[in-house]
């Protein structure tokens, strides 16, 4: 018998106490509101049938316009759809929850801090601020996590405390590890701390100059408005203008890299808002052209990612968005994920992998993406809604003997069922 055949059909074997999936917690939420299926259906802009679908687990919830409409018909955060709340106890990435509270500090001092270690030379937080964005592309959130907070201060320090070039260079630092601490806040649902570090990656920027620090800045404000309900035209015109009055900057290559990104996330935005992503695409591959003629790096601020291979994954994404399983799974034999350079790309490879064969009911190819992705990022992959929903989707529709096997530890490991 087929994997697909195996998965219909059968019954769950999941208690209510450990089913944990966005469709329970509509569910939840709209009791708690008072409100009926169908008024939910005629908030969001969906059929009545789907959301008894999505509230029993029959149907994985997905698909990024259907979390935006769900949440903004029931008026809470994608977070709060997500479980993202309960993420922050999950121990592998305890480093970044616990750390959240002195990134915050130091965000909110600018440095005015008591000193409880000796303060490190420029070169040295240069140094600190590459292994911190190096962790990041490795998805080492556990590690990364400690490291944040400390640089911030010190940078804000040797800012305020130095002139000239050497005060240029502290905020260019800040600048980097700012960006980071943004781009890695956002991902585990910390939107407005995110906004706030991607605030002051831009002051440094205006303080000691730096195009790439204003692309980044705009970059992580579009991806979070990206998250939010009614947050597509704001997302859109955040990358849209940046890129347009940054672009004719860009010179060096993290610049061109930086202003690259903002074209690729203008595509996505565009895919999510139902139109078609394939000119800003165009222009971003044409972008990575240009890119290896470029001036070398001035500043520490810089994405590596922006090579050929990832404006073919961000296509991939983009297809997602629209909910087009046959343009991934066509895309995707385009680039090879060693092609990729980092582990959380070659991650998201496999998930829009996954995701797409789930679509096309074939679960066995959909798990084989899935591992593969885990493997590649586990911190990364076990902490992604999509995943979440897919895994838990085949562990309700999947007969018993089936989810004592691979099935069944990955849904432990990701969270949806219990240990």
């Amino acid at each position: 018998m087929g994997f697909a055949r195996e998965f219909e059909g059968s019954t769950r074997m999941n208690g209510p106490d450990e089913d944990r999936y966005v469709g329970q917690r509509v569910r939840m939420i709209r009791a708690r509101r008072g409100i009926s299926q169908q008024v939910l259906a005629d908030l969001a802009g969906l059929s009545r049938s789907a959301i008894a679908k999505y509230e029993t687990g029959e149907r994985p919830v997905d698909s990024r316009r259907t979390l935006l409409a769900l949440a903004k018909a029931l008026g809470v955060t994608l977070g709060d759809l997500t479980g993202q709340v309960e993420e922050r106890f999950d121990p592998s990435v305890a480093g970044i929850h616990g750390s959240v509270l002195a990134i915050e500090t130091a965000l909110w001092a600018a440095g005015n801090i008591t000193p409880t270690a000796p303060k490190r030379t420029l070169d040295q937080l240069a140094s600190a601020a590459r292994e911190i964005a190096a962790l990041k592309l490795e998805c080492n959130y556990a590690e990364l996590g400690p490291k944040i907070a400390p640089v911030l201060t010190e940078c804000y320090q040797h800012a305020r405390d130095t002139r000239g070039a050497d005060r240029d260079r502290a905020w260019d630092i800040l600048a980097a590890t700012a960006h980071t601490a943004a781009a890695v806040l956002k991902n585990f649902g910390y939107q407005s701390l995110a906004w706030t570090a991607a605030q002051e990656a831009e002051k440094a920027a205006h303080n000691g100059g730096g195009t790439a620090a204003h692309a980044a800045a705009a970059f992580i404000r579009s991806q979070i408005m990206l998250s939010r309900p009614d947050g597509l035209p704001a997302a859109l015109e955040s990358a849209t203008s940046a890129g347009a009055a940054l672009g004719g900057l860009a010179h060096t290559a993290g610049e061109m890299e930086l202003c690259g990104m903002l074209q690729l996330q203008v595509g996505l935005v565009t895919a999510a808002m139902g139109n078609d992503p394939t000119p800003h695409f165009d222009e971003a591959t044409e972008q990575t052209v240009r890119r290896t003629y470029a001036a070398p790096n001035t500043s520490l601020l810089s994405d590596p990612t922006f090579v050929k291979a990832n404006v073919v994954l961000w296509r991939m994404s983009a297809a997602m968005e629209r909910r087009d399983a046959e343009q991934v799974l066509t895309l995707a034999p385009q680039l090879r994920p060693t092609d990729l350079p980092s582990e959380g790309r070659r991650a998201q490879y496999f998930v829009e992998i996954g995701r797409a064969q789930a679509m096309r009911r074939n679960y066995r190819g959909s798990l084989h993406a899935l591992l593969h992705a885990e493997h590649a990022a586990p911190q990364k992959v076990r902490n992604m809604t999509h995943v979440r929903e897919l895994a838990g989707q085949m562990m309700r529709s999947a007969r018993r003997d089936l989810t004592a096997g691979e099935l069944g530890r990955l849904a432990q490991r990701v969270g949806v069922v219990s240990a």
